[in-house]
């Protein structure tokens, strides 16, 4: 998940690509729910 998100912030994503990001945010749950995290990806150029 994380790499499509880089991918997307790069230009590098291809037919999926979206138009101009500039942010990208991954969530996963794990476990019962009870592992969980959040990553947010910022484009800085």
């Amino acid at each position: 998940m994380h790499v499509l998100s880089a991918m997307q912030l790069t230009g590098e994503a291809g037919d999926i690509q979206v138009r101009d990001p500039k942010l990208g945010a991954v969530f996963n749950m794990g476990g019962s729910a009870v592992a969980n995290y959040v990553s947010v990806l910022e484009r800085t150029r």
